[in-house]
């Protein structure tokens, strides 16, 4: 994967195919690889930029606090759609992608031609409850005193979007661990910490009229919240994944791209009217 110096942070990516550019974001703890299922589909009419946010993937992880943020990784896409000399795009992500994305949009409306809120809790825009941060205290523990394999297996027991995907057997057990071993201990808890600390912006969702899909699987935690976004914006429709948790492109890939892939479509239609 390519990497640009955005914000003096190297920012990873990888771009597939030709067309009007799409980018999506992959969830707290995952890269750019978790959107292999997609890369085929998607690459086929539109330009398919997958982004690492900092402190993860093969981005940069620096040991600063202060070097993290919602806002930060905010400004870090903002600054990658300026490096490729992109003026305007469709831009999306999973989970923690997904916050960044609805973010992006709140503040970047002119450069985003529609959103994808993809099974996003942080999307929602709500304060952290505490329990959050006590898993997030509990994190950091583990990562500093056993390593980030500890941190994936503890995530499996005690964190309700992994443990539904780890119900789907062995094999998503291990992609769960894997993600996480991929991961610095210092860039994972001071994402997770910054996370945490993010201002409310709930009450500001109704601003954004660019089209948005929202879509969640049926059987995701983040469903209210996905839902809750979809009454917030106007301009967006939103679908139920069936048989899908929080990773609905990986637990059901033919219908999640489909959908988006129609979203696209409709939302090319509308830009060239």
């Amino acid at each position: 994967m390519p990497k640009a110096t955005i914000n003096g942070i190297g920012i990873n990516y990888e771009s597939a195919g030709e067309g009007f550019p799409v980018f999506l974001c992959y969830c707290r703890g995952g890269n750019a690889t978790m959107w292999n299922s997609q890369v085929e589909a998607f690459s086929k009419n539109y330009r398919f930029i997958r982004w690492e946010p900092r402190g993860h993937g093969k981005s940069d992880a620096p040991e600063d606090p202060a070097a993290y943020g919602l806002d930060t990784s905010v400004s870090d896409l903002l600054g990658l759609m300026d490096h490729l000399g992109i003026e305007k795009a469709y831009v999306g992500g999973l989970s923690m992608g997904g916050g960044i994305s609805t973010r992006f949009t709140l503040l970047n409306q002119d450069r985003v031609a529609g959103l994808m809120v993809i099974d996003s809790g942080s999307s929602a825009g709500h304060l952290t409850p505490e329990e959050t941060k006590v898993m997030t205290a509990r994190v950091r523990e583990l990562a500093f005193s056993e390593g980030m394999e500890a941190v994936g297996h503890y995530s499996i027991e005690a964190v309700d979007s992994f443990m539904e995907r780890a119900k789907r057997g062995p094999e998503a057990v291990k992609g769960i661990v894997e993600m996480f071993k991929a991961l610095t201990p210092h860039g994972y808890t001071l994402t997770l910490e910054a996370l945490d600390k993010t201002a409310a912006f709930d009450d500001r969702l109704s601003e954004i009229k660019v089209p948005t899909l929202c879509i969640v699987g049926e059987n995701d935690p983040a469903l209210e919240d996905v839902k809750f976004v979809h009454s917030q914006i106007g301009s967006s429709e939103l679908v139920l994944v069936p048989n899908a948790g929080h990773f609905s492109n990986l637990d059901q890939t033919e219908i999640f791209n489909r959908e988006v892939l129609g979203f696209l479509a409709k939302t090319d239609a509308q830009r060239a009217s």
